[in-house]
C-alpha cells in the first residue's frame, strides 16, 4: 500500500519536543460539524469522504491524503471544522464542485505551526492531554507565541490498532515580540 500524500512543510525549528513547521499554501476540502469532538470527526469524515470518492459535479475520484484535521470553529461552541488536504496537483479552480453543500473548497495560506506528535488512540482525553502540553510549551517559549485555535490531526485508518496510530496536535504560531527591541 502506498503512503498517503501529506501537506508540504519545511521544518524551521525544534523546541522542547515541538516541531516548528512552515506549511506552504494548499487547498483543502472542509466541512463544519456541530457535535462532540468524536461525533464531528465521524460525520465530517463521511461528508468529505463522499466528496473525494465521487460525490462531486464531475463524479471524479480524488486521492485520499493524510491527515484528517479537526479545528474548533472560533465562532461557536461544539462546532468543528473537519478538513482533508487535496493532493498537490489540484488547485482550487480545477477541483470538482461538491454535491454536498456542507462541503467547501478553500485555499489555506502559508502558515507556521508548532506541532506535537504522539502515538495512541483518538480519544478526546488523549487529545486534550497533548493539547495542554503543546500550549504549555508555547507559553514557555521566548521565541514563539500562539495564534488561533488548536488543530488535531489523525494520520491512520481506523483499522490501525489504537496504540499504533500517529496523531498530532498543532497551533499556528508567530515570532514572539520581545520588549525593548
Amino acid at each position: 500500500m502506498d503512503a498517503l500524500e501529506e501537506p508540504a512543510f519545511d521544518l524551521i525549528d525544534e523546541v522542547d519536543g515541538l516541531e516548528i513547521r512552515r506549511y506552504r499554501a494548499h487547498v483543502v476540502a472542509r466541512t463544519l460539524v456541530k457535535e462532540s469532538l468524536q461525533k464531528s470527526g465521524n460525520e465530517g469524515f463521511k461528508r468529505l469522504g463522499g466528496y473525494i470518492f465521487g460525490g462531486n459535479d464531475k463524479e471524479q475520484r480524488i486521492a485520499m491524503t493524510a491527515p484528517v484535521a479537526m479545528e474548533p470553529n472560533q465562532d461557536a461552541n461544539r462546532e468543528w471544522w473537519v478538513t482533508f488536504s487535496m493532493p498537490r496537483q489540484h488547485m482550487k479552480d480545477n477541483l470538482p464542485g461538491p454535491n454536498d453543500p456542507r462541503v467547501e473548497i478553500i485555499e489555506l495560506q502559508e502558515r507556521i505551526l508548532a506541532v506535537l506528535r504522539y502515538q495512541g488512540n483518538w480519544s478526546e482525553k488523549r487529545f486534550r492531554k497533548h493539547e495542554s502540553a503543546l500550549l504549555s510549551l508555547i507559553d514557555q517559549s521566548s521565541t514563539w507565541s500562539k495564534k488561533g485555535q488548536t488543530i488535531w490531526s489523525r494520520y491512520n485508518s481506523p483499522i490501525v490498532p489504537g496504540f499504533l496510530r500517529t496523531n498530532e496536535v498543532a497551533i499556528e504560531v508567530v515570532t514572539a515580540s520581545v520588549p525593548g527591541r
